[in-house]
């Protein structure tokens, strides 16, 4: 097995801004060869432009399009939603005489965004493949790939491409065609993976781009195998993770399994570590919970998971009034540079109160009068050090004391939660630092 090391690359293709305004083109000479990769999720169809001309329709999320035949020149592409005439991205690029390039659109960091690939990359060595990888996601940060024998473990494995950031390339690198296993981890850490595609056949003088996208809790990501001038598939994730969060009345113990992943050991309890567990990869789709509180079954039923998908199983309650819950977290790091992301979530039996959390001496909007089993969208938060900490505050809509109140460091880029557990008498805070 012939494998190398790839090495980031920090302008391996022309990066393609977002223009509001068209350029002329000119289909004199030529002809090039354009077509579109739908690497995105939030829109299910789009239409590729060139200038006023549609090029490419209706291309699905995850798929890409035939080569539009187009004359050498400059020109602006637009992006639409499949059918709409409003664009929603507009791309500056040149075509040349006989050269094909594939413009790849993606979201991460809440936008829109696209590289304009040239598919012109020269053939490898006789009886081996080029393999490189496109981290889209600024969402999942750094990530190491291994491309492996289907059997071996990461154990004594040696990265193909090291620390590979959001919207960076690997350089390409040859591997000898064959059966491969490709994981994706965060860099530095085998334990934390990231994607897994148990089978990718790599054939003689194959050119293949792993392109790499965000999910929706943000550390996970999905796989698309983009092939230089032919097919594309899609490596969906197939898990989801999930961690359980006991916050049963009176210490109560929690148990949970989702999908024969045991959450738990059987024995969290309310304020007692861990009362909040870390997350654990579950199979995505349809969610089988086995949730008991003291022994008692208090199973919920019809729960599912997006793949990709961070979540919290929050068991709160008794026995004989159990509010279990479902959460979506969104682990993505804060987009401004300096600070955190906070929010609050209210598990306080008893209380029947909204609860509502304050930072830095001023009220979070979005975690404002949070009802109990519920959590609130994350807040952009200035982060802070221990020498320098923000006060916090979460207040009942009952109570004119609060109940917490602390001067805590906001470690930055850190993504924190604060769960208020417990029973109305005895309340307990717990800031988790959840990525």
């Amino acid at each position: 097995m012939k494998l190398r090391l790839f090495a980031p690359l920090l302008a391996a293709v022309v990066a393609a801004p977002l223009l509001l305004t068209g350029c002329g083109g000119s289909s004199d000479d030529g002809p090039g060869y354009v077509r579109l990769v739908n690497a995105t999720a939030s829109y299910a169809s789009l239409d590729l432009y060139d200038n006023d001309v549609k090029a490419s329709a209706a291309v699905a999320s995850n798929a890409v399009g035939d080569y539009a035949t187009i004359g050498a020149g400059s020109y602006t592409f637009y992006l639409k939603p499949a059918g709409s005439s409003t664009a929603v991205a507009a791309v500056a690029q040149s075509v040349s005489d006989g050269v094909h390039n594939t413009l790849v659109a993606y979201t991460t960091a809440g936008s829109l965004r696209t590289r304009y690939l040239s598919d012109n990359e020269a053939a490898p060595t006789s009886g081996t493949a080029k393999f490189r990888v496109f981290n889209t996601s600024y969402e999942a940060g750094n990530v190491d790939i291994y491309v492996t024998a289907p059997t071996d473990t990461l154990a004594n494995a040696t990265a193909n491409a090291l620390t590979i950031g959001g919207e960076r390339f690997s350089t390409y690198g040859e591997i000898t065609a064959g059966t491969y296993r490709i994981r994706v981890t965060a860099a530095g850490d085998k334990t934390d993976l990231r994607l897994d595609i148990p089978s990718v056949v790599l054939t003689d003088q194959q050119i293949l781009t792993l392109v790499l996208t965000s999910t929706p809790g943000g550390v996970l990501v999905n796989g698309l195998l983009l092939n230089q001038q032919g097919s594309l598939q899609a490596q969906v994730n197939g898990y989801a993770r999930v961690r359980l969060v006991a916050g049963a009345s009176a210490s109560g113990t929690v148990a949970a399994t989702v999908n024969g992943v045991n959450l738990s050991s059987g024995t969290v309890s309310t304020g007692k570590p861990p009362a909040i567990g870390t997350y654990l990869q579950v199979p995505a789709g349809a969610l089988t919970a086995s949730v008991s509180i003291n022994g008692t079954d208090v199973s919920p039923s019809g729960l599912s998971a997006a793949p990709g998908a961070d979540l919290t199983l929050l068991v709160l309650g008794t026995a004989a009034a159990p509010q279990v819950s479902l959460i979506s977290d969104d682990n993505s790091p804060a987009l401004t540079s300096g600070y955190v992301k906070l929010r609050l979530v209210n598990g306080v039996n008893g209380l029947n109160s909204t609860l509502t959390l304050q930072a830095n001496n001023g009220v979070l909007t979005k975690s404002s009068n949070i009802a109990f089993g519920a959590a609130a969208e994350s807040t952009q938060v200035i982060g802070s050090t221990t020498a320098s900490p923000t006060p916090l505050e979460v207040d009942s809509a009952t109570s004119s004391s609060a109940l917490y109140a602390a001067n805590v460091a906001l470690l930055t880029p850190g993504v924190y939660t604060l769960f208020m557990l417990g029973d109305a008498a005895t309340p307990s805070a717990v800031l988790r630092l959840d990525r």
